[in-house]
This record gives structure tokens, C-alpha cells and sequence, in this order.
């Protein structure tokens, strides 16, 4: 992982155009310009309410996905969390999972959060089962809390909390 460069909008534009990246995202399409790209990663550069990060493959270092901690609460000691991979040829190889991890052990460890929160649309058993797997648990539905695709979508609910996140660490080294 490693910091956003102006030069991340080329890369991060693309996806916003794919259906089916966009398909699995809480968001709503819109459409975005370069422009607008390039002032979104400018802006998520320099927010200090987030932590926004590239995911790159670690040989090539090509930019294949982004991961997030959002709305960042230093007195409640809590976050939500994002991720994507926009590169498609990278689904299903240990990205995602590598990246929540380390970014969950950012969060945890650097941050000092107690709590880190994250939905995903209920239809989206890849990204639920990727969060299962990183440690997190289930606390709920909200029932058709998107308007996507036409229709309202549920949201599942998942959190995991630096204990969960240590108990998950230290049953790893045990094995």
C-alpha cells in the first residue's frame, strides 16, 4: 500500500466506468469526469478525516485497487472501512484480504481505534466474505438503506474490534 499520487485519477477513473466494479459498491452510479477524478484523489490526499490508500502488486507496483478508513473519530476511538480492487485479473488472489489486514492493523495498532466499521451491499457475498475472513463480525441488516440499480438494496452490517483483531493475530501464530 502506499500514499495517493495526483496521478492515481488515470487509473482510478477507469473503474468508475465498469458495471461491474461499480455493481458490487454501496454507491450509486454517476458519472465522473478526469477532472472530477483528479480532485477527488487530490482532495482524499490531503483530507484529514480519512486515511486513503493505493493498493499496488508488489513486484510491478501497478496501482490495482484503493483501501479506506473513513470518518475517523480520535474520541471514540472509531472508523469505517472501504476497499476495491478496480483490477479485475487480481479478484480472488489474496489482495484484498492482505490489504484489510494491514490497513485493519493500522487502524488498531497506529490509530489506536477500538472499533472498525464496514457495510457492503447484501449481494455482495465476496466482499462479506472477505471481511468474514479478516476478522470481521455481522451486526445486522439495514433494510433498503441504497436506492442502486433501480432498487432499494440492503446493507449488511459488519465491525471488528482490536480485541477480535489481536484473538484473530494471536490464534494465527499459535498454528
Amino acid at each position: 500500500m502506499r500514499a495517493f499520487e495526483p496521478e492515481d485519477y488515470k487509473t482510478t477513473h477507469s473503474w468508475r466506468e465498469d458495471k461491474e466494479i461499480l455493481n458490487g459498491i454501496v454507491g450509486m452510479k454517476y458519472f465522473v469526469s478526469c477532472e472530477y477524478e483528479k480532485k477527488w484523489i487530490n482532495d482524499a490526499i490531503f483530507d484529514k478525516n480519512s486515511l486513503k490508500l493505493a493498493i499496488c502488486q508488489k513486484t510491478t507496483n501497478e496501482h490495482i485497487g484503493n483501501v479506506y478508513l473513513n470518518m475517523i473519530d480520535h474520541v471514540n476511538k472509531n472508523c469505517t472501512f472501504g476497499i476495491i480492487l478496480g483490477k479485475k485479473n487480481f479478484w480472488g488472489q489474496g489482495f484484498g484480504s492482505e490489504a484489510t489486514l494491514l490497513m485493519l492493523e493500522h487502524a488498531f495498532y497506529e490509530l489506536g481505534m477500538v472499533r472498525v466499521s464496514s457495510r457492503q451491499l447484501l449481494t455482495n457475498q465476496s466482499s462479506i466474505r472477505l471481511h468474514e475472513k479478516c476478522g470481521f463480525k455481522h451486526e445486522g441488516i439495514l433494510r433498503k438503506a441504497v436506492f442502486k440499480n433501480g432498487e432499494y438494496q440492503d446493507l449488511n452490517l459488519m465491525s471488528i474490534l482490536r480485541e477480535d483483531f489481536d484473538d484473530m493475530l494471536k490464534s494465527e501464530t499459535k498454528s
